[in-house]
């Protein structure tokens, strides 16, 4: 009996230490990013509450900062889907201002809004997001194995 305890102790003390470290990673790659806000009606955006026009935009770099390992991606789901990268405004008159990233669809849909009013330094192309096939066929497959094995 006291083998069972002692087992489920160190269980429920790895499932703490399991669920601390996933909300560790949700705060750090699915919370971690900037509100940009684009108006192109009224030409300027809004990043984290400061107004920046178009006009004093020089143009835009994009920067990829670290990503996820290997580790983190296979056991946390928002690390999985996470891509980290920056947007850097380069303004004629200030100092460059940065806007964080945690998904390609965020950025591209926020670069493409741009595209028109400031000169990109980037391909924007680059960061569209695409299906990975490999995933894909390789749930189909898993899913066809079930079947037919549980069909016999």
């Amino acid at each position: 009996m006291g083998n069972v305890c002692g087992l489920a102790s160190v269980f429920i003390l790895l499932m703490i230490v399991f669920i601390a470290w996933q909300f560790k990673m949700l705060k750090k790659y699915a919370l971690s990013y900037d509100k940009l806000k684009i108006h192109a009606g009224e030409g300027y955006v809004e990043l984290n509450g400061q107004r920046i026009y178009f006009n004093g935009i020089e143009y835009i770099t994009v920067r990829e900062l670290q990503q996820p390992s290997a580790m983190e991606k296979a056991f946390s789901k928002s690390a999985f889907y996470s891509y980290m990268c920056e947007i850097e405004f380069h303004l004629k008159m200030q100092a460059p201002v940065h806007c964080s990233f945690t998904s390609k669809g965020a950025l591209y849909g926020a670069l493409k809004q741009l595209q028109p009013y400031v000169r990109i330094e980037s391909n924007i192309e680059d960061y569209k997001p695409k299906i990975n096939w490999w995933y894909l066929l390789l749930i189909i497959f898993a899913i066809i194995i079930g079947y037919v094995s549980g069909h016999k």
